[in-house]
């Protein structure tokens, strides 16, 4: 397994530039929908799509080459708190993304599939209450990414 730690390290750093990455980038596609409502649920769609396509699938596989570079390298987790951390914070991340923020998402997706009408006064209450929790759930997800990458980088204690 050892003769396998250099390409589930190039997995690993390349799959969280690629599939993280990404995700810093939906703020501003939100935003864009937010600021021309008439494009809001495209916006939604389209950070949905690439969350479905691109980032769920490339996080599943961060964990994977995660625990073969654990296991190639023969760490024990238990006795490494930074990795047990960051170990802990993926699965609260990857939880947390699955059963609230894409739920809510999703439900904010069709709340959107039929344009406001024109001169409307501001979204509904409902998807008001709902894109201000996508928001708070957005800054959750983000300090939990850079929190790891915090923990990967520098191996405190």
């Amino acid at each position: 397994m050892q003769g396998l730690v250099p390409l589930f390290l190039v997995l690993h750093v390349l799959g969280a530039i690629v599939a993280f990455g990404a995700t810093f980038a939906f703020p501003w596609l939100a935003g864009s929908g937010a600021r021309e409502p008439e494009h809001a649920n495209f916006a939604l769609r389209a950070i949905t799509m690439v969350f479905d396509r691109w980032v769920f699938p490339l996080a599943l596989v961060q964990g994977l080459t995660g625990l073969g570079l654990i296991a190639g390298l023969g760490i024990d987790l238990l006795a490494t708190p930074w990795l047990l951390l960051g170990v802990t914070l993926y699965a609260v991340a990857v939880t947390f993304v699955l059963t609230v923020t894409m739920p809510n998402l999703r439900k904010l997706i069709a709340l959107t599939a039929t344009p406001p009408p024109s001169g409307a006064g501001g979204p509904p209450p409902e998807v008001a209450a709902r894109a201000s929790a996508a928001r708070r759930n957005r800054t959750i997800q983000e300090a939990l990414i850079v929190a790891i990458v915090f923990l990967m980088v520098m191996k405190p204690g």
